[in-house]
Parts: C-alpha cells; structure tokens; sequence
C-alpha cells in the first residue's frame, strides 16, 4: 500500500514505484498571455514557482519521479515564447531533483508535444503506476477503471475555499480527498499563484466525472511552512 503525504501545494507519494512528486496546474506563461490581452502582469511567477520547488525538495529530498498533471502551459492555441523558456527552465531544474519527468496532459497542454520533444519529456493522457494512476481530469478514460487501480490524482479541478472569521472572508488553496466507483482520489490544488482557484460550494470544477464533493475531506494549504490541515468534509465547512 503506498503512502501519501501533503507537501504544501504538492503532493509525495511513496510506493513501490518509487518516491512519486505531483505537481498540479503550473500555467507557464500565464503573465504573456495577460499583457498580450492589455493587462498587466509582473513576470516574477517563474522564479516564485522554482523558489517554492526549492523548498519542496528541501523538504522532501530525493525524488524518483515527478508527475505534471496537466496544464502546464497555458495558451490553448500556440506556443508564447514565456511558455517555452519557462518549460526548458523548469525540465532543467526538475531534473537536477529527480531521475525522470513526466507530464499527463491537460486541456491548455494541446500544442506541448513539440517543446517537450525537445527536452525528451514523455507526455501521457493519463499514466498508471502500480495503484495509483494519474491524470489532468477532464477526461475520462476506461483503462483507470482497472481492479488493480486503487487511486485516482488528478489536477485540473483547481479547488480552493472560502474561510469566515465572522469578521472577514479568505480563499485558501486545497486538496479534495474523497471516494467514487471503489476509488480513492485525490484533487490536487493549482500550483499557479495568481488565483487561489475554484470554491467547489459555489462553481462546477469541470471533472469528467460527478463526484459528490460535499462528501470529499477539505485539506487546506497554509503557510510558508508547507502545512497542509485538514478542515474536515467539504459540507460542514464553513
């Protein structure tokens, strides 16, 4: 039975497959494709993103494999040039940490394969690993329906929820941790910063499948500590 823990917006899962880091929705290139629509964005979300790795891999140490569950670019229909720096980048530095990177492939991921063949980056619609399988979660897939597959990680969903003082309101970035047909899944939060995401109480996530998410456990992320607390189920959060 493999292990699973919570590393701030990311998450370690240990098996016989080895020491597994899953990454959730990156976005790269997000801030281009801002300016080029006539809003301005500071292009320091990169060096953020590889500040926070730093101390993921601080934190955890050696890593097999690291896992991009899709949406990693973001452009639906071309390759900006941010986007293609930003991936090499990124590829590079994942790979001082890790033995091998692979990507399952989102629905902003359409045109990735050419700058991923550059850098020899394997790309799957979804990928199986003793019992767990991965993939973006916008698409279903019969193969993950296999006995042997006790855990679906998924991306995509970018879930975050709302917290009230009495006093005031904030979003937090969270893991959706729940049960659907025998399976165990996990929900990733978006790893971009420039939102926290998605309350799933007030907005549809976009899943390939109906999960009754009221029914999901709420694991919010907090701090610069890489603390992830776990808030109970999603229905009786407040």
């Amino acid at each position: 039975m493999g292990k699973i823990d919570y590393i701030g917006k990311c998450l370690l899962i240990e098996g016989k497959g080895g020491r597994i880091l899953c990454i959730g929705d990156l976005h790269l290139g997000y801030e281009e494709h801002m300016n080029r629509t006539g809003v301005f964005v500071s292009r320091k979300m990169f060096e953020e993103t590889i500040l926070y790795l730093e101390r993921v891999f601080e934190k955890v140490g050696k890593i097999d494999k690291v896992i991009l569950l899709g949406d990693v670019k973001h452009d639906f229909g071309k390759i900006m040039k941010q986007e293609r720096d930003d991936f090499e980048d990124l590829i590079s530095f994942l790979r001082r940490k890790c033995k091998e990177v692979l990507i399952v492939k989102g629905n902003h991921d359409k045109l990735i394969e050419s700058i991923a063949r550059e850098k020899s980056v394997e790309i799957k619609d979804f990928f199986v690993l003793e019992e767990f399988c991965f993939l973006h979660g916008d698409k279903d897939f019969l193969e993950i329906y296999d006995k042997e597959v006790k855990y679906w990680i998924l991306g995509h969903g970018h879930p975050a929820v709302k917290i009230s003082d009495g006093v005031k309101m904030e979003k937090y970035k969270c893991f959706l941790v729940g049960k659907f047909e025998k399976k165990e899944i996990v929900v990733v939060p978006s790893f971009i910063e420039v939102s926290e995401g998605s309350d799933p109480r007030e907005n549809d996530l976009g899943f390939a499948w109906k999960f009754d998410l009221d029914k999901f456990r709420v694991m919010i992320v907090s701090g610069e500590e890489l603390e992830v607390l776990d808030f109970g189920l999603l229905k009786k959060l407040e």
